[in-house]
């Protein structure tokens, strides 16, 4: 096969992957008004009622209201039932939950409005804060990503940078790989509730990720003469032709295996997508694997993690 077309096929499907980017959220840091904790929130969002450890703040534009407030409840579904929050005339539509998460598609009878209520339970110094952010404007994906960056930048105040904090940081961001796939050459395992795609077109083996946050990864394998170094140089001249910028670029191994990873940025629209790619080669066996539309450091160590639990077969 040429090493040309499959450069060409991988650079189509980065861009590809790419034209789908939200536009980028910028985050201002915030504490609360007792100054219990701070937090990052949306820079286009303006204070609201702020009294004690409540905030509340919104952003007119895109009809958005997040709060943050410390309550008695053990979990969301205890808080929601206790304070009557829903109402008969809207549907309430559960698509992800856990112990610390419920996500709500809110309708309207047959009419095309829609609008999301996100609720996230965290637990800092034995206390329970809840996290609410709600719009009928922005959308699903955006709104996660949102509530969960907020989610992982709450701090105490008085934590400092020290291995409390650093530990408060790692719980929030940790995801368990729990599920595996395999074939006759090799096994990789990724996180509960990612939706696999086989032969997503005559090149990609695979497609594995999460849809609401459209984020996950492909695997690309086929068999070439060219060496790894050749590979790696043919495709960064393709993909900086293509107009991306190649922020970072090291050496490691993926199972014993040398690897070149490469942290990758294009723009489109004026709208930054950031890719995540992994070259390496087994015998004659070339394999690449890239993570596209990575927006948070959360996602980036998913990856990390899920590159580190591939094994050859």
């Amino acid at each position: 096969m040429s090493i040309k077309f499959f450069i060409g096929l991988v650079v189509s499907s980065m861009i590809f992957t790419s034209c789908g980017q939200k536009k980028e959220v910028t985050y201002s840091k915030h504490s609360s008004a007792d100054n219990t904790y701070s937090v990052e929130l949306p820079t286009s969002a303006t204070p609201g009622r702020c009294v004690g450890d409540l905030l509340s703040f919104e952003d007119a534009n895109s009809h958005l209201i997040i709060t943050i407030q410390h309550i008695n409840e053990g979990s969301i579904e205890e808080y929601i039932r206790n304070k009557d929050v829903t109402n008969d005339t809207f549907s309430y539509d559960l698509f992800q939950s856990s112990d610390t998460t419920s996500f709500y598609k809110i309708t309207r009878g047959n009419n095309m409005w829609s609008a999301y209520d996100l609720y996230m339970l965290k637990c800092l110094d034995g206390k329970n804060y809840l996290f609410k952010v709600s719009s009928d404007v922005l959308g699903q994906s955006e709104m996660i990503e949102m509530i969960k960056h907020i989610y992982t930048s709450m701090k105490l105040n008085g934590m400092g940078e020290g291995a409390d904090a650093d530990a408060a940081t790692e719980e929030a961001e940790a995801v368990s790989l729990e599920k595996t796939y395999s074939t006759r050459f090799y096994s990789v395992k990724y996180p509960k509730g990612w939706k696999i795609t086989e032969h997503l077109d005559e090149m990609t083996e695979v497609y594995i990720g999460c849809q609401p946050e459209n984020f996950g990864f492909t695997i690309v394998r086929f068999e070439t003469d060219y060496t790894l170094s050749e590979v790696n140089a043919e495709g960064n001249e393709n993909v900086r032709q293509a107009g991306f910028r190649i922020l970072e670029e090291k050496q490691m191994t993926v199972d014993k295996a040398k690897c070149y990873r490469a942290v990758q940025e294009i723009s489109i629209q004026g709208q930054k997508a950031k890719h995540i790619s992994y070259t390496f080669k087994k015998g004659d066996m070339l394999y690449n694997i890239k993570f596209g539309t990575v927006t948070t450091k959360e996602q980036e160590n998913i990856a990390a993690e899920i590159i580190d639990s591939f094994r050859f077969m």
